[in-house]
């Protein structure tokens, strides 16, 4: 028998990989990170020779997942000493509810993660902007806050967290819904496997791996808001918006509240996601 997996889900920048981090500290724990991703430019995931064996490519891989996700797995028959392998899946991969329903079904627990989509946007900013995808020293970007782009990916992050919500419900899967404060809360490896096999007693019980450091850094220490060189309009925004709580870098909001307000903003037609992206790439080259 393979040894079981848990099931990540959340959106991107929900601070997901730290989470998975964590998991790692365990021994024997294995990550396959986005497994499903059709371009993957990390390369923290164990594995990968193995797992793209059958297919040749990531994005193969990902177009068999949609039709069998479990088939996309079974190179964990051949893997010896791993104790339980960690899967994540964010909300714009494997884009089909019967294949993740089928993901769902067949994991040993089920972590639905979300975050702060104001601190997610200025994340994702701040990837745009310096080039630098952990965010890793970048104490010397500052990121243009733009009203439309930050809706569209708020609106986006929540809706994707909506739909992993329902259909996790769905499954009536034993679950935890975690946000990204939760995951700091708890510090350490040790202390969040304790509180996930508490939930979930279907995890394997694990240990404390002594040796264990993580493999990515965190952001710098700065606030979301502390990173926008237009602040007061960032400030100014989210208050007509009836959303200035999220400036506080608490992730204590109502995803219902948060999604009625988001859904009531006119959508980017084409020509105006256009123009929104050249405005940032523009103003990215007039801030180097």
């Amino acid at each position: 028998m393979p040894a079981p997996y848990l099931l990540i889900l959340a959106h991107s920048r929900s601070g997901s990989t730290y989470l998975v981090e964590l998991v790692r500290g365990m021994v024997g724990v294995a990550s396959l990170a986005e497994f499903f991703h059709r371009d993957p430019k990390s390369g923290v995931a164990d594995f990968t020779h193995e797992a793209l064996a059958p297919y040749g490519s990531h994005a193969a891989l990902a177009d068999a997942a949609l039709v069998d996700p479990l088939a996309t797995l079974a190179f964990r028959d051949n893997i010896d000493g791993v104790s339980l392998f960690v899967v994540k899946v964010l909300g714009q991969q494997l884009r089909d509810d019967h294949a993740r329903r089928i993901l769902i079904d067949n994991a040993a627990g089920v972590v639905v993660l979300r975050r702060n989509p104001f601190s997610s946007w200025v994340s994702r900013a701040l990837v745009d902007h310096s080039k630098t995808w952990a965010n890793a020293g970048t104490s010397q970007f500052a990121v243009t806050f733009d009203e439309e782009f930050f809706i569209d990916r708020a609106r986006g992050y929540s809706t994707q967290i909506r739909d992993f919500l329902r259909i996790v419900t769905e499954s009536k899967k034993p679950f935890v819904s975690l946000t990204y404060s939760d995951i700091l809360t708890f510090g350490t490896p040790a202390n969040l496997w304790k509180f996930l096999r508490n939930a979930m007693p279907s995890l394997p019980e694990l240990r404390k791996d002594p040796a264990w450091k993580p493999r990515v850094v965190r952001q710098d220490d700065r606030l979301p808001i502390d990173r926008i060189e237009n602040r007061d309009d960032a400030l100014a925004s989210l208050k007509r918006l009836g959303l200035s709580y999220l400036a506080e870098n608490t992730d204590t909001d109502d995803l219902d509240h948060l999604l009625s307000v988001l859904v009531k903003q006119p959508r980017q037609t084409a020509f105006q996601r256009f123009v929104s992206v050249a405005k940032r790439r523009l103003n990215g080259l007039a801030q180097k």
